[in-house]
Formats: structure tokens, C-alpha cells, sequence
């Protein structure tokens, strides 16, 4: 009896103290122009250490006329890296600039400036003009447990060694930033906001989605039906949802990257209601108060204009910038588990159907209520024999009516993958899967029910790293490392070379900054 009390209290103790889960956001810099990327670097914590209760952090950009963008980063053991697009129309003004996971009860918001230098549009009274803006500089500040060794003074040309420290007693999450310092003064100050804490999202982002049309009543009431949604060019990207009495509907992803077009179906659907679905914003939009006005004076003018060469430079050469990081996978559907067929390597046949026939032994067609459909042998039952719930996708795209399937173009399949398994996406269990591959990935020429929906879907950004790159472009990021780990007691170096203006080196932790400052010589 003592020990079950003793349990008892354990619990109601850790219900009563809910851990504080907040999460931080370090950028590569803090001042851009309209058009540029804000490369990010996110830790997600619990009560100080690393979380990885959920799998996705979103990315809210905000100054006082509101929202200006978003963006998603997938978590890997509570930490991750993007990058944020800044919309070329944005007004110039200061913004603050904040991550939260779904169940982060706060979060830390920092100040950025973005100037738009093809647009006189700015914040409504986010902006004051001054005759002169004083130029504070950046003095060199360490911050916890990680130290910068770089020189003070360097040559122009010369290579030129940064090694970071780690003199604390456990690893070190850092990010990493070298950028030009070319004068354009910096914002700094960042505010705490308090979050509502929802439902941690373990597995990936949790898509949220709500019926409409005229039918959407009735068919909440329906039993049977599965909604789907699926993003064309990979077979992972395909996941069921329930529809709930109220209209409801919430799929469990693996986390889905990029900007796509997300196709929205309901499964079963008779031709003749009307009603569709679409994802609902994960956004929570919280008041971040008041954004400090933005002083700017004519004499930061020459600055922003070599910016702005240097970023139309940049954006014609951002895939060779950019290295991308390894990314969390999805799971489910391992390419390796299928059986694929590369048509080229067979004779083409006319149809799909003398594909299945003549090349794909463990697929055939039989007639079902009076409709065709594709059966797939299974491996994972005890028994051989024909499937009737088999999920047929183009391009990851669950295709309803087989026979949409089997009047396809078969001259724009590259390959057929079979997945002779019992699959369970969300809460339905499908006996096998067949995805048929087209040559472009993009479900060309595909022929879509009156219902289905394709709209555009903001997925999690790319993780990426940058550099180090060739100096010589003002206010540039020479370096980005976003996800470091510095051993205890260890180190890490990189080389660059400098240029004619100072370089401003930062080290970021989820608790501290370290920077320091290099003056080049010519």
C-alpha cells in the first residue's frame, strides 16, 4: 500500500509541474533585403535540454502591420535547419522573428531589419528618417561555454584560420555564422512570448483539414470513407485521415518538404455530392506586442545598393551556395521493400493493363461490383491469394477508380513499384501497394474527380549549410554552419579567406552568443 501511494504521488507530482518546452531560433544574420533568404537554425527544449517531442518548428516572421511570412523546419532529436524565404514585396521595417513547436508553452523572439530597396513601401510607422544613423559596431561578446579564436587583424587575400572551442563539460549544439560587416547597423533586443501548448507532434507535422460543399454534413455522418492527402513524386508522401462527426480531419505525417501541390481526396466518394476538404493554417499568430521603428538615414543608402547587386547575384546561383544536410526520412515506404519494374528494360506494352499482365506476375485485374480493379498478391500472409483493398497511387497520388489507372497513358510510365505488404496509413490497413512511376513524376495527363482538391501545400524547408564562400560581396554570409556539435573539451576549425571589410564571426547556442570581430587590411 506504502509503494502504491509512493507511485501516486510520483505521478500527480510530474502532472502538476508540466515541463516548460520553449524553443530558440538563431539566424545567420540580422539585417536583410526584401528577396533574400533567412538562413535558421532552431533548438527545441525542455527545461533547458534538448527535446525531441516533436518533429516539426514553425517559423513566424511578424512586424506591426502583421504576418509576413512563415516558414517549417523539421526537428531531428530537438534540433533543425532552413531556410526562410523573404517575399521580394516585403516593406522595409524591423520584424521579430520567432519558432514554436505544437506543445512549446513559449518562445523567444528576436529582432531582424529588412530593407526593400526596389519599393518605397514600408511598415506603416515602422520607419523613421534620421540625418544620421550611429554606427555602434559590432564589439566582440562571449557568451557561455564556447570561444572563438580567430585573428584580430588579417590581409586582404590571406587565408584566414576560426576555431571554435568547447570548454564545457558536455557536447555543444552551435550554429556558426561569418558574415561582412559593411556598417549597416544592426537590431538587437528580443521579447519572450507565452505560447498555448498543444499536442506534441512526435512523428511529424499533423496536417489539419475541414470539410466543405454541400454534402459535407452528410458525409462526416458517412461510414467508410477516408480522406487522403498526398503530394506527387514520392510514394511516402501519401497519407489517410478519418473524417470525424464534425467535419474534422487530421493526418499524421512524416513530415513533407518543400513547396508542393498537395491533392486532397475523399476516397469512396459517389460522383454525384459535393464536397471537398482542404489543410486549415498550423500557424498560431500570438500578439508579439509592439516592433522598435527602424532608423534609417541616407548614408547606409550605398551599402543596401551593393546588397542588392550581391543578392541578384546570389539568387542566379543558389543551388551550387547551398549544400543540403541530411534530412529526417520518411519510414513508411521504403524503396528498398518494393519490387520495381523499369519498363524500359521489357517491352512496351499499349495499356496499363497489359503491363500488369504480361510483365508484373504478382498483379492482376478482375472485375469487382461491376468495375475493374488491380489485386496484388501479398507476401506477409500466411495464405496466397488475391487482395481486395489495394492502394494504387501515380506518382504517390492514390488514383480511387482503378480504372482511371487502367486507362492511363501507358507510354508516360518509367517504372511500376510493387509493395506486396500490409500497409497501415493512418487508421487504414491497405492489403499491398502498387505505385506507377511517370517519366516527369507529375502525374501528367492524370484525370481527377469532380472533388478532388489540389492546392498549394508550404512543407518544411530544406536543411541547408553555406559556404565557405569567396569574400567580396558587403553584408554577405560568408559562412553558415547551423547544426555543429562540438564535443566536450574539443574543438572545430574552418578556413576562409578575407576580404576589404571586417568579418563578424558568430557562435550560437540555445543559451548564449559568442562574436568576435576581425579587421581586414588590404
Amino acid at each position: 500500500m506504502k509503494r502504491l501511494l509512493t507511485i501516486l504521488a510520483v505521478i500527480l507530482c510530474t502532472l502538476g509541474a508540466r515541463a516548460e518546452r520553449r524553443v530558440v531560433l538563431a539566424t545567420d544574420k540580422a539585417v536583410y533585403i526584401a528577396g533574400d533568404v533567412v538562413l535558421c537554425s532552431v533548438w527545441s527544449l525542455e527545461d533547458g535540454a534538448l527535446c525531441d517531442s516533436s518533429a516539426v518548428a514553425y517559423v513566424e516572421l511578424v512586424s506591426s502591420d502583421g504576418l509576413a511570412a512563415t516558414g517549417k523546419i523539421a526537428l531531428t532529436g530537438g534540433r533543425g535547419a532552413g531556410a526562410i524565404s523573404l517575399p521580394a514585396s516585403l516593406p522595409t521595417g524591423n520584424y521579430r522573428i520567432f519558432a514554436y513547436t505544437s506543445d512549446s508553452s513559449s518562445a523567444e523572439a528576436s529582432l531582424i531589419s529588412v530593407f526593400n530597396t526596389g519599393s518605397k513601401a514600408r511598415v506603416k510607422g515602422g520607419v523613421e528618417i534620421v540625418q544620421s544613423t550611429p554606427s555602434e559596431g559590432v564589439s566582440p561578446s562571449f557568451g557561455g561555454e564556447i570561444s572563438i579564436s580567430a585573428p584580430l587583424n588579417a590581409k586582404e587575400g590571406t587565408p584566414l584560420r576560426i576555431v571554435l572551442g568547447n570548454s564545457g563539460n558536455s557536447d555543444a549544439e552551435v550554429a556558426l555564422s561569418v558574415i561582412e560587416d559593411d556598417s549597416v547597423p544592426s537590431p538587437c533586443g528580443s521579447i519572450s512570448l507565452a505560447l498555448d501548448a498543444g499536442e506534441p507532434e512526435s512523428d511529424g507535422e499533423t496536417i489539419y483539414a475541414r470539410l466543405n460543399g454541400r454534402d459535407a454534413a452528410t458525409v462526416a455522418e458517412e461510414p467508410g470513407l477516408t480522406a487522403f492527402i498526398s503530394a506527387p513524386g514520392s510514394a511516402s508522401d501519401s497519407y489517410s485521415g478519418k473524417i470525424a462527426p464534425d467535419g474534422s480531419i487530421h493526418f499524421k505525417t512524416n513530415n513533407i518538404y518543400g513547396q508542393r501541390d498537395l491533392v486532397c481526396e475523399i476516397m469512396g466518394l459517389p460522383d454525384s455530392w459535393d464536397c471537398s476538404f482542404a489543410p486549415v493554417s498550423p500557424f498560431k499568430m500570438p500578439a508579439v506586442g509592439s516592433v522598435p521603428v527602424l532608423a534609417m538615414s541616407p548614408s547606409i543608402r550605398p551599402a543596401l545598393e551593393a546588397r542588392k547587386v550581391s543578392l541578384k547575384e546570389n539568387c542566379a546561383k543558389l543551388d551550387t551556395l547551398y549544400e543540403f544536410l541530411p534530412r529526417r526520412d520518411n519510414l513508411l515506404l521504403d524503396v528498398r521493400d518494393a519490387i520495381t519494374y523499369h519498363l524500359d528494360d521489357y517491352t512496351r506494352f499499349p495499356t496499363v493493363k497489359d503491363i500488369i499482365v504480361e510483365i508484373i506476375p504478382s498483379l492482376a485485374v478482375r472485375k469487382h461490383n461491376g468495375r475493374q480493379e488491380i489485386k496484388i498478391i501479398l507476401e506477409d500472409i500466411p495464405y496466397k491469394g488475391r487482395s481486395s483493398n489495394v492502394l494504387v497511387l501515380l506518382d504517390g497520388v492514390p488514383v480511387g477508380n482503378h480504372e482511371h489507372m487502367l486507362a492511363f497513358d501507358a507510354s508516360l510510365l518509367g517504372d511500376v513499384q510493387v509493395y506486396p505488404f500490409n500497409y497501415a496509413l493512418g487508421r487504414t490497413v491497405f492489403a499491398g501497394i502498387v505505385n506507377f512511376v511517370t517519366t516527369r513524376h507529375d502525374m501528367s495527363s492524370l484525370f481527377f474527380d469532380k472533388n478532388v482538391r489540389i492546392v498549394d501545400f508550404q512543407g518544411c524547408s530544406y536543411p541547408v549549410s553555406l559556404g565557405p564562400r569567396k569574400p567580396g560581396n558587403a553584408g554577405a554570409t560568408l559562412l553558415w554552419q547551423p547544426l555543429l556539435k562540438i564535443p566536450a573539451g574539443g574543438s572545430l576549425s574552418f578556413e576562409l579567406s578575407a576580404s576589404g571589410q571586417p568579418l563578424v564571426i558568430t557562435a550560437t547556442t540555445a543559451s548564449a552568443v559568442s562574436r568576435a570581430v576581425v579587421q581586414v587590411k588590404k
